[in-house]
Formats: structure tokens, sequence, C-alpha cells
């Protein structure tokens, strides 16, 4: 037990070094032209189905879920800041060794991973061939961690661009319950939790699914509150809509992070077209539950999207 506590300490340790050497590093040019991104919303909503996307445009790159930067050890700095600092030096990396670390496909890993539960991942560092002639999208993707700060880092940040996505809180609910994500156990055992600021604003008296519940609508309303307050710089879209109509709304993204032009058309022809929607898992009761919650949230999402 002793071991096992001290390697946890020396991995908080190492974490919160690696934190503080990106914000030393964040006033250094990063040698390329950056648009930077954020790629954020409850978890189990698409995100990872969205950055493999996202990089199939040229000069466009998404880390996915940084152990560093997910850490709650974010808190303790100006997240802004060192976001600004971690994204210049993937920048600074991919300028001189042509190479990003992200979470590729474990069965593939020359190939971002589009589900990183159901699929499985792993971290590699993967080629990047971008023109030097153009500015570099670059993006990282983190749902709750980014959640959690996300009013921080827009009013920090005036450049950053902030893509949040929404999901059906039924089919969210039960992916959480279903993969290896888990069952957000922070709700039920604070001592578990790494995002208590929102964990604190859930219902401690309600029962562990309607919890759940009030996770989803937190976190798509601090959503809305930012499309509503910082409407150049946040923008949310429905899962449900990319699957309908993947290359509509993939132009739209693009616009919004700053690489529309040149026009590139990408490969959507493999992303899954929407199918009818089922609640397999729940009662119709807990549906019920979910939707009298979450049903204002959801309703207001959809007609934006």
């Amino acid at each position: 037990m002793a071991k096992l506590q001290f390697r946890s300490s020396l991995v908080l340790k190492m974490r919160l070094k690696a934190l503080w050497l990106r914000t030393i590093e964040s006033g250094r040019d990063p040698g390329v032209a950056i648009k930077p991104f954020i790629l954020t919303g409850p978890p189990r909503s698409g995100t990872s189905l969205l950055s493999a996307l996202l990089t199939r445009k040229r000069n466009v790159v998404v880390v996915n879920e940084p152990v560093v930067v997910g850490d709650p050890l974010l808190a303790r700095g100006q997240p802004a800041k060192l976001l600004r600092g971690y994204m210049n030096s993937i920048a600074r990396q991919i300028a001189t060794r042509g190479t990003v670390p992200t979470k590729v496909d474990q069965k593939d890993p020359s190939r971002p991973t589009t589900d990183t539960a159901h699929r499985g991942s792993v971290r590699r560092n993967v080629h990047i061939d971008f023109d030097r002639a153009l500015p570099l999208c670059v993006g990282v993707k983190h749902p709750i961690s980014f959640m959690e700060f996300l009013g921080e880092l827009v009013e920090g940040w005036p450049e950053l661009k902030v893509i949040v996505l929404s999901r059906d809180p039924v089919h969210t609910i039960r992916s959480w319950r279903e993969t290896s994500y888990g069952w957000q156990p922070g709700l039920d055992n604070p001592r578990e939790g790494l995002w208590r600021r929102i964990y604190g604003q859930v219902p401690a008296d309600a029962n562990p699914l309607a919890r759940r519940a009030h996770l989803w609508k937190i976190l798509v309303e601090r959503g809305e509150k930012y499309v509503s307050s910082h409407p150049s710089q946040v923008l949310m879209q429905r899962y449900e809509e990319l699957l309908a109509d993947p290359a509509g709304i993939m132009a739209r993204l693009f616009a919004h992070i700053g690489a529309a032009h040149p026009d590139e058309p990408i490969d959507v022809s493999d992303v899954r077209p929407q199918e009818r929607a089922t609640y397999k898992g729940f009662t119709d009761e807990e549906v019920q539950m979910i939707q009298s919650i979450c049903g204002q949230a959801d309703r207001r999402t959809r007609r934006e999207a």
C-alpha cells in the first residue's frame, strides 16, 4: 500500500511539474502560426468521433485527452495560460518533429480513435503533414475537464474557439453506465470526484440516476451560457445532427475554428447515418425521469443545432 501511495504521489508531482513547465514555455514562439480551439461537452457525446473527423482536414490537429491537461491540477494555476502554453508546446513539436501526441485506435495506431471507450485506445506520436504557409489549427479535446473550467478558458483567452458537443441525455447517461467511462463515481463518493465544483451543484439527496441526469443538465447549460455570452467563441453542436449531415456540419465546424480555406472536402462516407432513437436499458419510468430533468435543455439544443 505504501508503495502505491508513493507512486501515486510521484505521478501527481510529475504532472504538476509538466503543467508548470508548459506555462513557463508559453511565451515562446511555437514556430508556426496557430489557431487554437478546444472540443468539449458531456462525456460520451461523440467528441472522439468529432476529433477524428476534424483531423482529416489538412492543417487541423486535435490532441485527444492529454493526461496533464485533463488533470484537476489545472485549477491550481491560470487555466487559460496553462492551456496556451500546452498548445504552443504541441505546435513546436509539430513544427520541429512533424508529430503530435494523441490517442489512437488500438487496432490501427495510424488512425485517431473514433470511440475511446468501445474501440480502445493507446497514446502515440502521430505523423502530421501540414502546409507551413497556412495557419495550423491546434485543438485539444477533453470533455468534463474543459467544461469545469470553461468560463476561465473563454474569458482568459479571447482568441480561443470552443466546440461544445451534446447528445440525447438518455443515450449519454446509458453510455456512462455501459462503457469503460464508468458511472461517474464522484457523484456518489466525493472523495473519488475529480470535478468537485461541478459535482457540488448536483442535488445530493437525488437518487443515483437522477444525479446523473442533473450532471448532464448542468454541463449542457454551462455550454449554453457561454454560447450566449461569447457567441463568436463558443459553438454548440448536436451529435445527432452530425450523424445526419456530416458533410454540412463539418463545414460549419471548420469555419468556426478558422479552417474553412482552402476549401478541401473531407471523406465522411464512413460516418454512420442517424439511427432511430431507442432507449434500451432503461425502464419507461427511468426515461421519463431523465427527460423531466433534462428535457428543456435537450429541446433547446436540438432547436439550435
